[in-house]
């Protein structure tokens, strides 16, 4: 019975939220109307391998353009692969002419043994080999590295500590920033205690959609997850310890990376929500001793997978013209974003 109680109280802490896009998601009442950009020429994703040091392949994907200006890099959230990105790639492709690579992450994908944690340090060194593969094979090119999710956390701890990332530029849609200190303490104890006890244990996200904690609004996205071979369903406890020592990895870095950022958030986002955000923020905004080249917009309406709910139009051509250096109506500081979603707690 107890461990049953601990399973449960792990699983409502919005520690398993982070699975909850695995569930299908339920009829809306309220209607909302798409708002996405449909390219009519699709560039369909070849599939290829990076290679790294130990004989190491990552299965990987490419969104070729045929004289590309920009170079992109996809870096994807937990659970997910590295086809989060099509919507992103084809807009990337169709407006900068860009070049779009995305890889599965180490433990997810394509890759052996998915769904077992493969260690934040082995993560880290992944993107930054490929990165500096990537740099080395367009080395005339502004390279961009796009972290969605735990993939933001990613590349926000490998941009910020030692040695650093070989790119010119980082976006964070939604980034993973909540670590133990946003958790309150049953939610530390009960991850601790069934990591301790039951590390194999598997965890699933059903049932969360109906407590309304979705990743989407578009049914059709969360149901296309739902029914993806590559998509992990359930995770291993051990997997959720793992990947909440990164995410407070994340949220505890003093000071932003020094490349030119983009942040992205949406207030509707109930899989990384607004407290522990409000905290990284905080964070941020204390510890930085100089101002950061970092630009943030924050969407009321946004949802986690921000180029994957019904209204994508806005967070893509946000990326795109911020990516051509183009004014954005919305853009705020790390002090004008850490208003607006305190205050909105």
């Amino acid at each position: 019975m107890h461990s049953q109680w601990l399973a449960w109280c792990l699983a409502t802490t919005c520690i398993a939220f982070l699975n909850a896009c695995s569930a299908p998601a339920p009829q809306t009442t309220a209607k909302v109307m798409p708002d996405k950009i449909v390219h009519n020429d699709p560039v369909p994703a070849q599939t290829i391998r990076f290679q790294l040091p130990g004989d190491t392949a990552l299965a990987a994907r490419v969104w070729v353009s045929q004289q590309p200006r920009h170079i992109v890099l996809g870096v994807h959230g937990f659970n997910d692969y590295s086809k989060a990105f099509e919507p992103l790639a084809q807009q990337l492709v169709a407006e900068l002419q860009a070049t779009v690579y995305a890889y599965d992450q180490r433990g997810f994908g394509a890759n052996p043994q998915p769904g077992i944690w493969p260690g934040t340090n082995n993560l880290l060194s992944d993107l930054r080999h490929i990165a500096a593969q990537l740099r080395e094979r367009h080395p005339d090119l502004p390279l961009t590295v796009v972290g969605e999710s735990m993939g933001g956390a990613v590349v926000l701890v490998a941009a910020s500590e030692a040695p650093g990332l070989a790119a010119d530029q980082l976006i964070l849609k939604a980034p993973a920033v909540w670590g133990a200190k946003s958790m309150p303490w049953y939610q530390r104890l009960s991850l601790y205690t069934m990591n301790l006890v039951a590390p194999d244990m598997s965890l699933t996200g059903r049932g969360l959609p109906s407590l309304g904690i979705r990743p989407t609004d578009d049914i059709e996205v969360s149901r296309d997850l739902s029914r993806d071979p590559l998509f992990i369903k359930a995770t291993r406890v051990g997997s959720l310890a793992g990947v909440t020592e990164l995410m407070g990895r994340a949220q505890n870095q003093p000071a932003l990376p020094p490349q030119r950022s983009l942040v992205l958030y949406g207030l509707r986002d109930r899989i990384i929500p607004p407290q522990p955000v409000c905290d990284w923020l905080q964070h941020l905004n204390t510890t930085m001793s100089q101002p950061s080249k970092t630009d943030v917009v924050v969407y009321p309406e946004g949802w986690h997978l921000l180029t994957r709910q019904m209204r994508t139009r806005e967070p893509l051509q946000d990326m795109t013209h911020w990516l051509q250096n183009k004014p954005i109506q919305q853009l705020q500081s790390t002090t004008q974003a850490q208003q607006v979603v305190c205050n909105g707690l």
